[in-house]
């Protein structure tokens, strides 16, 4: 029961109270309004978070033990910096450790102790972006201003504390920086080389400022690099970080939008759209074509954002050793957070080996809004995380019990929800948590290759019912990746907790399953539930990548029930891959349909179980097949009660991909298949090779050729009619109408 005003003012005021016990609920209001004056009542209430935080913290002080609630009310709440919340703020009672071998939550030990909450019917934004102010039209013969730009835009200082950032807004959202012409590189060059065509790259005054936005010779990521110098006569120029990889054009087979892989970022000759904009941090000057102007053409609601991470729950982390000490009992309710700058890369010590599989993310790096790093037993319910250029949340190192529920994540710069334990080794301590219900979508829009959810050295983690959509690469990712012998400055190496590996354990070779068994017990990434979700629309910038992706990490995930579906780009290998001799997983119940260009529909580079999947209406033949084995041996692997219906130009349902370098390789006849349902529009005679060769050796002995007979699948309905050959295998029917948000 909430405590009333003039019990919660004598709190305040250092008065004896009494009329209620310590365990009752201190209430605290704050409005954007608030002034000095403030007691944190609804009638005076404070003007910053930061302020009620410091009210909780005094009571606390003096030996007040009640749980705590923040009320925001309706406006913008302002941080300029991080606001870290520590052991302190949150429930100091450890409880008994909870232990369960089942994914997901389970019954949490603590109760939320402190609560930051939108005021009921009050929609409060915390945000990073404060106001550029005194804009000025700029003058027309500004130095290599396009013609179309002239007249047309405004220049104002850089607020005051502030040097450089790298996104701005208004207020209706995210304003896209200046790119110049699109290229592609002329020759390859090393990690810190570009060569150039002629009259793509100057050497600009702000040449610090400028950015390099590439491809590196890649088709699954994008760099976005500092420039260095610039030698125009020679068309080279040396970057001021390493890329990924070496800098070159892309293989010919790589989709992209129009041909070209690089392009340059926040120069004055490439403002020549409404909404762009340009900042040099020499003269500290923003240059910007407004989108929205006022009624004299200026710019309106400018926002410039003060940092990366708004909120950052935990700061007691033994990175060392075994003793991290969690934050416990915290929950966000009903703010949306905005307006947060990217964290981009600027020295190659903070950058080489200290990112996740190809950079698609770095490693225990503030590039999220809200940030848990050591953190137990906390809550985002109904919260929005919109409009920024890093990520929405991340769970990283220490993060346990944690739950994410009913929010949504749109119009981010990267990621949506990163789970990201320690690295390689013995230490597991990322697990158990659940990312339920909520909408992800119109994510990765400045780092491409960002996922919507990914769990990296995060293990035991139930996600469900989310609606992941409109992505610029994979939608997710249950990967590790990352070998015990990689070396310090490759992908990963710096996470790598070398004291913990065993002499006999570094494996530097992915050669099927007894070496990816030396590398399990150290890749956390495992007993992850991926169940009833909806993915739509991936990969709809880079190439080369997947929907849900599970490569090279523990065993026990199990990827079922979801709705892949309308993933129209040209460019996906598969929907779901078990990728680099991956081992351990189940691949059951889901609806993959009316998808387009895969090399398969179903990969396994390992032994998987691929059961009761329904592969229906696929746009293009698969370059494969629908279901592939790949690389490795895949003894054992189960392969049943699957319905594979082919596109009318046919193609192969099962094949095994032998590639240079792996032997031996994948064997069909070493799998248990057996009990699936085939079916070919116009030819049944499509099957019969695969039978004459699998028959032989006593597999696929109940399988049939036939159509389902599905009941309404236009309309979501996967059940059978009456008379399917489905019901006489015992295949499961699926209903689409579970896999999707809950909506009640």
């Amino acid at each position: 029961m909430k405590t009333q005003n003039f019990f919660l003012l004598a709190l305040l005021s250092g008065w004896l109270f009494s009329g209620f016990g310590t365990k009752d609920l201190v209430q605290i209001y704050v409005s954007a309004d608030g002034t000095e004056a403030a007691d944190g009542t609804i009638a005076n209430p404070y003007g910053s978070l930061p302020k009620a935080i410091a009210a909780v913290m005094k009571l606390r002080n003096t030996g007040n033990e009640s749980s705590a609630l923040i009320d925001l009310r309706e406006g913008r709440h302002q941080l300029h910096e991080t606001l870290v919340l520590g052991l302190e703020d949150g429930n100091l009672c450890s409880g008994e450790p909870i232990k369960s071998d089942e994914p997901g939550l389970g019954s949490i030990s603590d109760s939320a102790y402190l609560t930051i909450a939108a005021y009921p019917g009050e929609s409060p934004v915390v945000r990073a972006g404060v106001p550029v102010t005194g804009c000025q039209s700029a003058p027309a013969d500004l130095s290599d201003l396009p013609e179309s730009a002239k007249g047309k835009f405004w220049v104002a200082d850089i607020p005051n504390g502030l040097d450089k950032f790298y996104t701005l807004y208004d207020e209706k959202g995210r304003l896209n920086r200046a790119r110049a012409v699109c290229f592609v590189p002329t020759k390859a060059g090393d990690k810190k080389t570009l060569y150039f065509p002629e009259g793509k790259l100057k050497n600009w005054d702000n040449l610090k400022d400028v950015e390099l936005n590439l491809s590196p010779g890649r088709a699954w990521m994008i760099n976005m690099l500092p420039l260095d110098s610039v030698d125009e006569k020679n068309g080279v120029a040396k970057i001021g970080v390493s890329a990924t990889y070496d800098i070159g054009p892309l293989a010919g087979w790589v989709h992209t939008e129009d041909g070209n892989s690089a392009w340059i970022e926040n120069t004055i000759d490439g403002l020549d759209k409404p909404g762009e904009w340009v900042i040099n941090s020499l003269t500290l000057k923003i240059y910007l074509w407004p989108a929205n102007p006022a009624a004299d053409g200026s710019p309106q609601g400018i926002l410039a954002p003060t940092t990366s991470e708004l909120i950052r729950v935990g700061e007691k982390i033994d990175y060392e050793g075994l003793d991290d000490q969690p934050v416990r009992g915290i929950t966000f309710s009903g703010i949306t957070f905005s307006y947060a700058d990217s964290r981009v890369w600027t020295s190659d010590e903070d950058q080489l080996g200290w990112g996740m599989q190809h950079d698609w993310d770095m490693f225990d790096r503030p590039t999220a809004m809200l940030g848990f790093r050591g953190a137990k037993n906390c809550q985002l319910i109904d919260c929005k995380f919109l409009q920024s250029g890093g990520s929405g949340v991340y769970f990283d190192l220490y993060a346990q019990r944690n739950k994410v529920e009913s929010c949504e994540f749109a119009n981010l710069g990267e990621a949506g929800i990163l789970l990201a334990g320690y690295g390689p080794g013995t230490k597991d301590v990322n697990h158990h948590s659940e990312i339920v219900n909520n909408q992800i979508h119109h994510f990765s829009q400045i780092t491409w290759h960002s996922p919507g959810i990914w769990a990296w050295q995060g293990g035991y983690n139930r996600i469900a019912n989310n609606y992941n959509h409109h992505s610029g690469y994979e939608a997710v990712l249950v990967i590790t990746r990352v070998m015990p012998s990689k070396k310090k400055i490759g992908e990963g190496g710096m996470t790598v907790r070398n004291n913990e590996i065993e002499p006999e354990d570094l494996v530097g070779k992915r050669a099927g399953y007894e070496s990816w068994l030396a590398r399990e017990k150290y890749n956390h990434s495992r007993h992850n539930l991926f169940e009833n979700n909806e993915i739509t629309h991936s990969e709809q910038k880079l190439s080369d990548g997947n929907v849900i992706y599970v490569s090279g990490t523990g065993a026990g995930n199990i990827v079922r029930y979801n709705y892949i579906h309308d993933n129209l780009e040209h460019s996906f290998p598969s929907a779901i891959p078990c990728d680099d001799d991956q081992n351990g997983t189940l691949i059951f119940g889901n609806i993959l349909y009316n998808n387009y260009r895969f090399e398969s529909q179903i990969a396994s580079k390992g032994t998987n179980d691929v059961i009761n999947n329904f592969i229906f209406n696929p746009q293009c033949v698969s370059h494969w097949s629908y279901i592939s084995f790949e690389s490795v041996p895949v003894p054992d692997s189960k392969v049943s009660h699957n319905i594979v219906i082919s596109n009318p130009e046919g193609g192969k349902a099962n094949s095994e991909r032998m590639r240079p370098g792996y032997t031996p390789g994948p064997k069909l006849v070493d799998t248990k298949m057996d009990s699936n349902l085939y079916h070919h529009p116009g030819d049944p005679n499509w099957m019969n090779e695969h039978f004459a060769m699998m028959r032989a050796v006593k597999l696929e002995q109940a399988s049939l050729v036939g159509d389902p007979m599905f009941i309404d699948p236009v309309k979501g309905n996967f059940g059978f009619k009456e008379g399917s050959p489905a019901l006489k295998l015992g295949i499961e029917p699926l209903v689409i109408s579970k896999m999707e948000l809950n909506k009640n």
